[in-house]
């Protein structure tokens, strides 16, 4: 499945900000859903993935193994990193995106007979949209990083 996105009409407003963590300073770029009526989850999270995309260029180095989805269920949010091997060491520009706002909206739709995700959590939800989007997104092709999913510990991940 291809999901075409124009950007131009429906987009998260990203803002950058430099942290300061651990000894270490990374540029953190987050959004926050607030009219979560207007969005598809496959639209918002291709969102996301495509701001990730983008700073591929400056992420990448001789380390880097992983592109890294990170969910937190307890607070609906993803981070999207690269990471090395170990994946410890994280690259310097992180995406961040807060959907709580999503909460009611998805657990609405998962209790339909017509969602394609019926059923299903939002941590799987996020996890099968992201593989979808991920199989057809070229700016991540160009790349030789591996796609992979946790909503727990870094070290318990899933392939996507």
């Amino acid at each position: 499945m291809v999901y075409q996105q124009n950007f131009n009409e429906q987009s998260l407003t990203w803002t950058e900000t430099a942290v300061s963590e651990n000894g270490g300073e990374y540029t953190l770029h987050s959004s926050t859903v607030t009219r979560p009526e207007d969005w598809r989850i496959e639209a918002l999270l291709a969102d996301c993935v495509e701001r990730a995309v983008g700073l591929l260029a400056v992420n990448i180095d001789d380390d880097s193994l992983y592109l890294m989805f990170e969910w937190n269920s307890a607070e609906s949010t993803l981070a999207i990193v690269v990471t090395d091997d170990s994946k410890s060491r994280d690259a310097k520009q992180r995406v961040h995106c807060d959907m709580s706002a999503m909460n009611g909206k998805i657990k609405q739709l998962s209790e339909s007979e017509q969602w394609k995700y019926q059923g299903e959590t939002f941590a799987e939800i996020v996890k099968h949209a992201l593989h979808d989007y991920l199989t057809t997104c070229p700016g991540f092709m160009r790349y030789s990083l591996v796609a992979v999913f946790h909503q727990g510990s870094r070290q318990q991940t899933e392939l996507l």
